[in-house]
């Protein structure tokens, strides 16, 4: 009983020790994609799918009209999303949970891992929210960084209070 009850203990030691470590990397997993339709240019590295377009890798989600997926010799470097508005959805780690962000265009490049959204952006990271008609997010670095060149389309900001680090 003793054994089995050791092995039982090691086991659920490990699937916690291993849910701690954090959420797998997206860019190791495989990618899925649903659409209306596809077409594929090998020379220029380049997959277009349009129509109702649902792409998933890992945490990654991302739902647009038209999703343009570049690869070269190195993988994938950058994924292109538009719509009315494209969205993107990813889990980076499990403490700071969900970043949300939408644009009629989303460019995200997975060589330096940057978000670009243009025209009638949003960004939402931990409750804190930005809106304007360019917001770059330089995902390690975690910068976030909000244009409108046109007045009446102001940057517009929501920020969380810090919370007392012990709660």
């Amino acid at each position: 009983m003793i054994p089995k009850l050791n092995s039982c203990l090691l086991c659920l030691c490990v699937l916690i020790s291993n849910h701690s470590w954090g959420l797998p990397d997206d860019s190791e997993q495989e990618i899925h994609i649903a659409s209306d339709s596809a077409s594929l240019d090998k020379l220029k590295g380049e997959i277009i799918y349009t129509g109702n377009v649902s792409m998933q890798q890992g945490s990654l989600n991302i739902h647009a009209q038209k999703v343009t997926i570049i690869r070269s010799n190195e993988g994938l470097e950058r994924i292109i999303a538009e719509g009315n508005p494209a969205r993107y959805e990813q889990t980076l780690s499990e403490k700071d949970g969900k970043t949300l962000a939408y644009g009629e265009t989303i460019i995200y490049n997975t060589q330096i891992k940057q978000l670009t959204l243009l025209n009638n952006a949003g960004l939402e990271k931990q409750g804190n929210l930005f809106s304007g008609d360019k917001i770059v997010y330089l995902i390690n670095e975690q910068k976030v960084k909000a244009e409108s060149p046109e007045q009446q389309n102001r940057i517009r900001m929501v920020i969380q209070p810090q919370k007392d680090k012990e709660s």
